[in-house]
């Protein structure tokens, strides 16, 4: 556990991460007269908007990306705000006399805090023991992209999503949603640390806060917030295990863990948009704003939770199109009868039009044409154990539960159909037997039911709150009229100790078969060893050395695959190839084919001068991807005869060669 005392100099950079995370949307929430729960969940999507807005208008007009940028954009906006809500937006909040009596009560502070702290630690110890010490990375093939990406944004100052793909390497730059790594880099500039420490501390910040406080915002819009239900949510956060835990160590996609983290609060504010759940005290104008303003932060951490809001929000579209029809069931009412159902069909048109139109090219799913299992899948989703994962107890029994109480009450169905769309969603994902279907259901998604099942936690945890809501209730409600039998009365301390045995006994399940393989296996993804499969501890050691032999201003070459692209991460010395395993340009590709032939093809030298490439990383033909081989036909044969001197050398894998025969 000696790995403990390695996250206390990471404590500063903790707090500073909580303050990038939350502070700008803090700022805003409050001047839009957000209160409590709504203010504190919405802080963090609201702060990802004011992350990627100020990181936008930085490469708009060349102000470096910093700190002072997003003070200055969230100052700015947050006047704006107040401007708009006292001079535009009359009706803010729900008249007191307006079915002031519909109108729960807020949650006090101690249950907010109490509901936040429950997943808040448990997610905390569980991140910590992950991760094991701050400068660990996971050992995934997409990190490549993402470490090379910060160490781009720290050098460049540019932190735009029209420009970050690619990494510079082809003139102008091409888009990629750089809302998780322009938050990360931040932290990184603003406190010292090392882009590891830095996106280890990031993602830290994201599960411990923007999740959980938006599942105890999504439950509340139907519970109420209510201490009882704001507990059952807070222990489901922690329950399910394909978010967060999966999405720490596959890919890894980080952008979509950061988007998947806002997602709860999103699906909440369209629930209470439509009016569904409980009454809220934010009229339909203020919740439409505050939706509006955390959606761009949404679409710049993935654009693809965009899509899946729009596709999850059709349910409750219908059933709030449904309630208007049946109320208006008078003589005088067929206009609005009317004016229900086309915009509900509208909506539903224009779903499956986006969701037709906008989607990656069908080349980018080749990597999961032989994978899935149709019919595993159907029972995976059911007993929440997605990716070959055992059952997960409290979230399949939970959900069970709040089937029943939804089609016996016939009340949120709609919640229910939320997560029967996310589970076809994942079946279809997993239907490689009917590639066609396949890719008209889930080519948004990239056929990556990996992704997709990451949209199974906030898709049923609606459906599992009201079933622990409701077992609770009734247990506590058997226990009352046992004590009545009895003629006793219930101590004061009775209900306090009996929630706090219900949460722990609860948190005690969470961690059985399912939750515990995707914490085994996350945790195996962050730790150097001599075969770790992006980046051995020899690797790294030779990486670290680069500095005392490459001198400045030169490029190395390697093959990403085996982790040699990092170099540029960890050092700044500049890569070749610092985002995919393809040159973007003909010239750079042709040395990747035909380097070692230096000495006998004379095309070769003028490009390896042109682009300054001086050393080879050599780290041998393991592969970071399951699917992929190292092979980059002219860094096969390196040897003083091809053109290549040996300068350094760790272990039995890890090589760095000088360019000698174009010199």
């Amino acid at each position: 556990m000696s790995w403990v005392l390695d996250w206390v100099p990471t404590i500063p950079a903790l707090a500073v991460t909580v303050l990038f995370l939350l502070g700008p949307g803090l700022a805003w929430g409050a001047v839009l007269g957000l209160r409590r729960l709504t203010l504190l969940a919405a802080a963090g999507p609201l702060s990802i908007t004011a992350i990627a807005a100020a990181a936008e208008l930085g490469g708009l007009t060349g102000w470096s990306w910093s700190w002072p940028v997003l003070l200055t954009v969230t100052a700015a906006v947050a006047v704006l705000l107040a401007l708009a809500r006292r001079q535009v937006l009359t009706r803010w909040r729900v008249p007191v006399h307006h079915n002031s009596a519909a109108l729960p009560p807020p949650a006090p502070w101690r249950s907010i805090a109490l509901a936040w702290a429950v997943p808040g630690v448990f997610l905390g110890a569980v991140l910590l023991g992950i991760f094991g010490s701050p400068e660990n990375i996971a050992q995934s093939h997409d990190n490549i992209f993402h470490l090379n990406a910060l160490r781009y944004i720290a050098e460049t100052g540019n932190g735009s999503s029209l420009s970050l793909g690619y990494l510079g390497t082809v003139g102008g730059g091409t888009f990629y949603p750089a809302g998780w790594h322009d938050a990360v880099s931040l932290v990184q500039s603003a406190t010292g640390i090392s882009i590891p420490a830095a996106i280890n501390v990031t993602n830290l910040v994201i599960v411990t806060c923007l999740w959980p406080l938006g599942c105890l915002f999504l439950v509340s819009r139907v519970t109420g917030e209510r201490t009882l239900p704001l507990l059952v949510a807070a222990v489901l956060a922690t329950a399910y295990s394909t978010f967060p835990y999966l999405l720490l160590e596959f890919g890894v996609v980080y952008p979509f863990l950061l988007s998947m983290a806002i997602f709860p609060v999103a699906l909440g504010l369209v629930i209470q948009l439509l009016r569904l759940g409980v009454p809220a005290a934010l009229s339909t104008e203020a919740t439409a704003l505050v939706l509006a303003a955390l959606l761009p932060g949404m679409a710049l951490a993935h654009p693809a939770s965009i899509l899946a809001l729009a596709a999850l929000s059709v349910p409750p579209v219908l059933a709030a199109a449904r309630r208007t029809w049946c109320r208006a069931a008078g003589p005088g009412n067929a206009q609005l009868r009317r004016t229900a159902a086309m915009l509900a069909a509208g909506y539903l048109a224009a779903v499956v039009i986006v969701w037709v139109l906008v989607r990656p090219g069908r080349s980018s799913t080749r990597n999961w044409d032989n994978l899935g299992h149709v019919l595993r899948s159907m029972v995976e989703v059911f007993t929440h154990g997605a990716i070959d994962k055992p059952m997960a107890i409290l979230p399949t029994v939970l959900t069970v539960v709040g089937a029943a109480v939804i089609l016996n009450t016939r009340k949120h169905r709609w919640a229910l159909g939320i997560f029967l769309l996310a589970a076809v969603f994942y079946v279809a994902g997993n239907w490689k037997e009917a590639p066609d279907l396949r890719w008209w259901i889930t080519g948004v998604f990239y056929n990556d039911f990996f992704r997709i099942s990451a949209l199974l936690p906030a898709a049923g945890i609606l459906t599992a709150a009201i079933g622990g809501t409701a077992l609770a209730s009734t247990a506590r409600s058997f226990f009352r009229a046992w004590l009545a039998k009895r003629d006793r009365k219930q101590p004061a301390w009775l209900r306090p100790a009996a929630t706090a045995v219900l949460v722990v006994v609860s948190l005690a399940v969470v961690p059985f078969f399912a939750v515990m393989r995707g914490i085994n296996d996350a945790a195996a993804k962050y730790r150097f060893t001599e075969a770790s499969p992006l980046l051995s501890s020899d690797e790294l050691a030779l990486i670290k050395r680069l500095p005392q032999v490459v001198p400045a201003g030169a490029v190395t070459v390697g093959d990403p695959l085996t982790g040699a692209a990092l170099s540029y991460s960890y050092t700044g010395i500049k890569t070749l190839l610092p985002s995919g395993e393809r040159a973007p340009r003909a010239d750079a590709q042709l040395l990747l084919d035909r380097l070692d032939e230096m000495t006998t093809d004379p095309a070769v030298c003028p490009v390896v001068r042109e682009h300054n490439v001086q050393y080879v990383l050599d780290f041998g033909k393991q592969s970071v991807s399951w699917d992929k081989v190292p092979h980059m036909p002219g860094l096969d044969n390196l040897s003083p005869a091809t053109g290549f001197e040996l300068v350094d050398q760790q272990g039995q894998d890890a090589r760095l060669y000088r360019i000698t025969g174009c010199s």
